[in-house]
Protein backbone atom coordinates (compact mmCIF):
# COMPACT_ATOMS: atom_id res chain seq x y z
CA UNK A 1 0.00 0.00 0.00
CA UNK A 2 2.65 2.30 0.71
CA UNK A 3 4.19 1.58 -2.89
CA UNK A 4 0.81 2.35 -4.20
CA UNK A 5 0.80 5.71 -2.28
CA UNK A 6 4.22 6.46 -3.38
CA UNK A 7 3.77 5.80 -6.94
CA UNK A 8 0.12 7.66 -6.68
CA UNK A 9 2.17 11.09 -4.82
CA UNK A 10 4.99 10.84 -7.22
CA UNK A 11 2.57 10.28 -10.21
CA UNK A 12 0.96 13.80 -9.17
CA UNK A 13 4.07 15.60 -8.56
CA UNK A 14 5.35 14.80 -11.61
CA UNK A 15 1.97 15.69 -13.16
CA UNK A 16 2.09 18.71 -11.63
CA UNK A 17 5.40 19.77 -12.67
CA UNK A 18 4.64 18.76 -16.30
CA UNK A 19 1.71 21.21 -16.37
CA UNK A 20 3.46 24.42 -14.65
CA UNK A 21 6.39 24.00 -17.19
CA UNK A 22 3.35 24.05 -20.01
CA UNK A 23 1.91 26.76 -18.72
CA UNK A 24 5.45 28.66 -18.04
CA UNK A 25 5.81 28.39 -21.93
CA UNK A 26 2.97 29.24 -22.96
CA UNK A 27 3.67 32.46 -20.99
CA UNK A 28 6.44 32.99 -22.29
CA UNK A 29 5.68 32.32 -25.87
CA UNK A 30 2.61 34.80 -25.44
CA UNK A 31 5.30 37.42 -23.73
CA UNK A 32 7.34 37.03 -26.51
CA UNK A 33 5.11 37.03 -29.86
CA UNK A 34 3.80 40.62 -27.58
CA UNK A 35 7.53 42.03 -27.76
CA UNK A 36 8.27 40.58 -30.96
CA UNK A 37 5.04 43.00 -31.70
CA UNK A 38 6.26 45.58 -30.15
CA UNK A 39 10.01 46.01 -31.22
CA UNK A 40 9.42 44.48 -34.98
CA UNK A 41 6.13 46.39 -36.43
CA UNK A 42 5.34 45.75 -40.05
CA UNK A 43 6.80 49.04 -42.09
CA UNK A 44 4.44 48.72 -44.20
CA UNK A 45 1.65 49.80 -41.51
CA UNK A 46 4.03 52.79 -41.07
CA UNK A 47 3.84 53.58 -45.17
CA UNK A 48 2.08 56.74 -45.60
CA UNK A 49 2.90 57.13 -49.23
CA UNK A 50 5.35 57.57 -52.39
CA UNK A 51 5.98 60.22 -54.98
CA UNK A 52 8.28 59.93 -58.18
CA UNK A 53 10.57 62.93 -57.78
CA UNK A 54 12.75 61.80 -60.63
CA UNK A 55 12.38 65.54 -62.64
CA UNK A 56 12.91 67.67 -59.63
CA UNK A 57 15.53 70.50 -60.74
CA UNK A 58 17.57 69.75 -57.11
CA UNK A 59 17.82 65.94 -57.80
CA UNK A 60 21.26 66.41 -59.34
CA UNK A 61 22.98 68.12 -56.49
CA UNK A 62 21.58 65.74 -54.10
CA UNK A 63 22.98 62.97 -55.85
CA UNK A 64 26.58 64.50 -55.78
CA UNK A 65 26.23 65.69 -52.06
CA UNK A 66 25.13 61.73 -51.43
CA UNK A 67 27.76 60.38 -53.30
CA UNK A 68 30.03 62.70 -51.22
CA UNK A 69 28.55 61.64 -48.07
CA UNK A 70 28.74 58.11 -48.79
CA UNK A 71 32.73 58.31 -50.01
CA UNK A 72 33.22 59.88 -46.28
CA UNK A 73 31.51 57.22 -44.82
CA UNK A 74 33.26 54.07 -45.23
CA UNK A 75 33.18 52.68 -41.92
CA UNK A 76 30.28 52.09 -39.42
CA UNK A 77 29.39 53.66 -36.65
CA UNK A 78 30.93 51.50 -33.53
CA UNK A 79 27.76 49.84 -32.50
CA UNK A 80 25.60 50.84 -35.04
CA UNK A 81 22.91 52.21 -32.20
CA UNK A 82 20.92 55.57 -31.91
CA UNK A 83 21.74 57.97 -28.77
CA UNK A 84 19.79 56.57 -25.73
CA UNK A 85 18.78 59.72 -24.10
CA UNK A 86 18.26 62.08 -26.83
CA UNK A 87 16.49 65.53 -26.52
CA UNK A 88 13.45 65.73 -28.83
CA UNK A 89 12.55 68.50 -31.38
CA UNK A 90 15.69 68.78 -34.37
CA UNK A 91 18.73 67.07 -32.23
CA UNK A 92 16.44 63.67 -32.30
CA UNK A 93 15.90 64.23 -36.44
CA UNK A 94 19.79 65.49 -36.81
CA UNK A 95 20.48 61.37 -34.92
CA UNK A 96 18.29 59.70 -37.30
CA UNK A 97 19.04 61.42 -40.01
CA UNK A 98 22.95 60.57 -39.48
CA UNK A 99 21.90 57.06 -38.49
CA UNK A 100 20.50 56.59 -41.98
CA UNK A 101 22.77 58.93 -44.38
CA UNK A 102 26.08 58.93 -42.81
CA UNK A 103 26.55 55.94 -40.59
CA UNK A 104 26.18 53.08 -43.09
CA UNK A 105 24.71 50.74 -40.42
CA UNK A 106 21.53 50.03 -42.93
CA UNK A 107 22.30 47.31 -44.70
CA UNK A 108 20.80 46.41 -48.19
CA UNK A 109 21.64 45.34 -51.15
CA UNK A 110 23.42 48.30 -52.95
CA UNK A 111 22.82 49.20 -56.62
CA UNK A 112 24.75 51.54 -59.29
CA UNK A 113 23.25 54.67 -60.27
CA UNK A 114 21.11 54.73 -62.64
CA UNK A 115 21.27 57.61 -65.44
CA UNK A 116 19.04 59.41 -66.33
CA UNK A 117 18.15 59.42 -62.52
CA UNK A 118 15.27 57.91 -60.70
CA UNK A 119 14.36 58.83 -57.68
CA UNK A 120 11.39 57.97 -55.32
CA UNK A 121 10.21 59.38 -52.14
CA UNK A 122 8.67 57.46 -49.37
CA UNK A 123 7.29 58.78 -46.51
CA UNK A 124 6.45 57.30 -43.22
CA UNK A 125 5.50 57.32 -39.89
CA UNK A 126 7.35 56.22 -36.89
CA UNK A 127 6.25 56.33 -33.11
CA UNK A 128 8.79 57.03 -30.12
CA UNK A 129 8.08 58.34 -26.26
CA UNK A 130 9.19 61.00 -24.41
CA UNK A 131 9.68 60.77 -21.24
CA UNK A 132 9.22 63.39 -18.06
CA UNK A 133 12.22 65.44 -18.84
CA UNK A 134 11.40 65.60 -22.76
CA UNK A 135 14.29 63.13 -23.94
CA UNK A 136 13.81 60.58 -25.88
CA UNK A 137 15.33 57.09 -25.65
CA UNK A 138 15.77 56.63 -29.80
CA UNK A 139 17.88 53.94 -29.76
CA UNK A 140 14.72 51.33 -28.55
CA UNK A 141 13.11 52.54 -31.87
CA UNK A 142 16.55 52.27 -34.67
CA UNK A 143 14.33 49.27 -35.80
CA UNK A 144 11.73 51.71 -37.05
CA UNK A 145 14.22 52.87 -39.77
CA UNK A 146 15.90 49.86 -40.71
CA UNK A 147 12.62 47.95 -41.68
CA UNK A 148 11.69 51.38 -43.36
CA UNK A 149 14.54 50.67 -45.33
CA UNK A 150 13.63 47.26 -45.83
CA UNK A 151 10.20 47.78 -47.23
CA UNK A 152 11.51 50.58 -49.70
CA UNK A 153 14.00 47.91 -50.90
CA UNK A 154 11.11 45.50 -51.84
CA UNK A 155 8.54 47.92 -52.87
CA UNK A 156 11.51 49.29 -55.74
CA UNK A 157 12.45 45.04 -56.01
CA UNK A 158 13.93 44.28 -58.98
CA UNK A 159 15.95 47.68 -58.90
CA UNK A 160 18.36 48.26 -55.95
CA UNK A 161 18.95 51.48 -53.68
CA UNK A 162 21.58 53.39 -54.94
CA UNK A 163 21.65 55.82 -52.72
CA UNK A 164 19.12 56.89 -49.40
CA UNK A 165 18.72 60.34 -47.45
CA UNK A 166 16.36 60.99 -45.06
CA UNK A 167 14.33 64.03 -43.84
CA UNK A 168 13.19 63.46 -40.13
CA UNK A 169 10.59 65.40 -38.33
CA UNK A 170 10.32 65.54 -34.46
CA UNK A 171 7.54 66.51 -32.77
CA UNK A 172 7.76 67.16 -28.54
CA UNK A 173 5.56 67.13 -25.69
CA UNK A 174 5.18 63.85 -22.98
CA UNK A 175 4.05 60.84 -23.97
CA UNK A 176 3.60 58.90 -27.05
CA UNK A 177 3.98 60.73 -29.88
CA UNK A 178 4.44 59.91 -33.89
CA UNK A 179 6.46 61.38 -36.85
CA UNK A 180 6.78 61.56 -40.16
CA UNK A 181 10.37 60.97 -42.16
CA UNK A 182 10.99 61.35 -45.69
CA UNK A 183 13.29 59.01 -47.90
CA UNK A 184 14.21 60.07 -51.03
CA UNK A 185 15.78 57.02 -53.10
CA UNK A 186 17.89 57.08 -55.82
CA UNK A 187 17.33 53.76 -57.52
CA UNK A 188 20.16 51.89 -59.26
CA UNK A 189 20.53 48.33 -60.69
Amino acid sequence: MKKFIFKLGLFAFISVAFIACQNDDLDATTEAQEVQNVIIPDASKQFVGVKDVSNDPTMPQLVEKLVRQNNKATAKRVGCTLDSDIGCGSDAAEEIEEYVNLSNCISFSKGTLIIPIESREFTYNYSYYIDGDGDINMDQYQYQFDSHVADIAQQIAPKKIALVSADASNACGRRWKVSSIKYTVILGN
